[in-house]
């Protein structure tokens, strides 16, 4: 992020002129555009009454072809800066000229014929409030002026009183006032736009960077947790008493925080739409029993039971390692709150075209107030005992549930206090197996 405030106020004023140079670049091409049009549709009225034997008509229109012309030259050579985009800027003005030029050419003719009073003063305000497209102040207040100076002379020509002419030039200048206005508007608009656009950019580089330490973070601190807990696990082997016990204790925390840093890199993965492996057939009844059987001594130790509910050969193309993730941190999250002598359920069906994972527990609810932000990064729950995660295990689940195009949420069972349910829009289908004796087992754990 910028630290320097000079540095950064500089980069806001260069954003903002690029920003307002490139808004008026496309203006002025808009200006140019809509003068090369109007002046065809003028062209082609005169000819169209110079054919009809109109005698004005056949006067003006020379004059009005070749301004015509003109006009088109400027819309195809308007860029390339210099000469041609100072004319750009000031073809309102011009366009000005050339109308007063034009009717007072007319002479007395132009009295009774084509000049009409209301007629040009409608003109004049259309070029001052198409020189706002110039996106200048001074540009659309200078056409102002000379519209109103230009047009008076034309009054006075015919005899028109001084009332009409201060009304004329009254309405010319709140048209030009207007017109300003919008344009200093959007200048201030384009300015915070700008603010908004740079502050974006360098929160997005600060949470990259961060993003960037945090992997390499933890990813360097899977070697020396695997060194610390190969090396427990060896001298606890060599002990015994309550120094064993010490050291086993040891082991323990070192694979929780294994655990904890295998969630943060499978998070990192997640929230970057990458994951480490491709979909593959999960035989889903076979691992729930294992999953059962691997918590079977942890559940035990907190008074509880843990079950598998899966009907035998369930199998569905998921991400084993996700999967095996989703249903760590569930029955880990459950175990936290089961109390003695309740049970945990692990469970995998079949519903329509969904296959739905399901982790339930008794023991303590999860409260009314923590529920709406339950499975958002940081949702710390307290638990009666340890908790694997500072509020990611939830998180990770529902980044794994979104990663296989489902949901994940809570749900109100009887007979069970917590129920988280997943369903992912995945069709399951059955293998042959016999897991009756790994069942009972699970049942007998």
């Amino acid at each position: 992020m910028l630290s320097d405030d000079a540095t950064r106020g500089r980069l806001l004023d260069e954003s903002s002129t690029r920003a307002f140079a490139s808004l008026r670049a496309r203006a002025m091409e808009s200006l140019a555009r809509i003068r090369a049009v109007a002046l065809a549709a003028f062209g082609a009225v005169a000819i169209a009454f110079s054919l009809a034997g109109d005698p004005a008509s056949r006067a003006e229109l020379g004059p009005l072809l070749a301004y015509a012309l003109s006009g088109y030259l400027l819309l195809r050579w308007r860029r390339g800066g210099g000469w041609r985009e100072h004319l750009a800027i000031s073809s309102p003005m011009f366009d000005v000229v050339f109308i007063f030029l034009l009717l007072w050419s007319l002479g007395p003719r132009g009295m009774n014929g084509p000049f009409n009073a209301s007629w040009t003063l409608g003109a004049f305000a259309l070029l001052v409030g198409l020189s706002a497209l110039s996106l200048r102040v001074q540009v659309i207040f200078a056409t102002a002026a000379l519209a109103s100076t230009l047009f008076s002379a034309l009054l006075l020509r015919m005899g028109a009183s001084w009332v009409n002419l201060a009304m004329s030039g009254v309405v010319l200048a709140l048209i030009a006032t207007v017109s300003a206005v919008v344009v200093r508007e959007l200048d201030r608009l384009v300015a915070r736009l700008v603010v908004n656009e740079v502050s974006h950019e360098e929160l997005r580089r600060a949470q990259s960077e961060a993003e960037t330490l945090t992997h390499l973070l933890v990813h360097d601190m899977k070697g020396p947790l695997t060194g610390l807990i190969g090396l427990a696990e060896v001298v606890a082997s060599e002990l015994k008493g309550p120094l064993q016990s010490d050291v086993k204790m040891i082991e323990q925390q070192g694979r929780r925080l294994q655990a904890m840093v295998g969630d943060l890199l499978a998070i990192a993965r997640l929230e970057r739409g990458v994951l480490s492996s491709a979909p593959e057939a999960v035989d889903l009844s076979t691992l729930l029993v294992s999953l059962a059987n691997s918590y079977a001594v942890t559940a035990r130790n907190a008074g509880a039971q843990i079950t598998a509910k899966v009907e035998p050969g369930l199998c569905a193309w998921l991400h084993r390692e996700m999967v095996h993730r989703f249903f760590d941190n569930l029955v880990l999250n459950a175990l936290d709150f089961v109390r003695p002598g309740g049970r945990v359920e692990v469970a995998a069906w079949q519903e329509g075209r969904e296959l739905l994972l399901a982790v339930r527990n008794t023991g303590d609810p999860v409260p009314a107030e923590a529920r709406a932000r339950l499975f958002q990064k940081g949702a710390v729950q307290r638990g009666s005992r340890q908790k694997h995660n500072l509020g990611l295990g939830l998180y990770l689940c529902r980044l794994v549930a979104v990663a296989h195009d489902g949901t994940i949420a809570l749900r109100d069972e009887p007979g069970w206090s917590t129920t988280f349910v997943a369903r992912l829009p995945v069709e399951a289908r059955r293998l042959v197996v016999d897991l009756a004796p790994a069942l009972s087992r699970v049942g007998n754990a």
